[in-house]
């Protein structure tokens, strides 16, 4: 029981990647400076992915907005935004700092969510489903007969 309380307390870590949305990368524009860009995202390069004499390209991440709706409700529009994977953004600069090329790249780095902590929906599965059906074959196993 003490073990039970002690994780059902203790901090969470998650570990993420920074990160912009998709309604600022619609704001990018070609030919705006990196000054301009981070400022757009509101976020630094996250890194550097290619330096020749006429270019840099650096990495940057969005995340997409999925939504989340109950099967038999399916329809075009509806249900609940929630957030969705992480998206790769290169962004390709020449030689005057000025952005040439805007594109999504999916092969160039998976970002992931790292979580350390007690997922709520297992737990409360394991205490609802699993817990009684146990009980109840020990209870039919051991139990005394009247």
């Amino acid at each position: 029981m003490i073990l039970l309380i002690n994780v059902l307390f203790s901090s969470c870590l998650i570990k993420a990647p920074r990160f912009s949305t998709v309604d600022k990368v619609y704001n990018l524009k070609l030919g705006m400076s990196k000054e301009e860009v981070e400022s757009t995202l509101d976020l630094k390069p996250y890194y550097l992915k290619e330096l020749v004499d006429t270019q840099t390209v650096f990495l940057y991440k969005y995340r997409v907005t999925d939504r989340a709706v109950l099967p038999f409700f399916l329809k075009e529009n509806n249900g609940k935004d929630v957030k969705g994977k992480y998206v790769n953004l290169m962004i390709t600069y020449n030689i005057d700092n000025k952005a040439a090329k805007i594109e999504s790249c999916t092969k160039c780095d998976e970002s992931s969510i790292e979580e350390k902590r007690l997922d709520f929906n297992k737990l409360a599965t394991f205490l609802t489903v699993t817990l009684p059906v146990v009980l109840l074959f020990l209870g039919i196993k051991y139990g005394t007969t009247p």
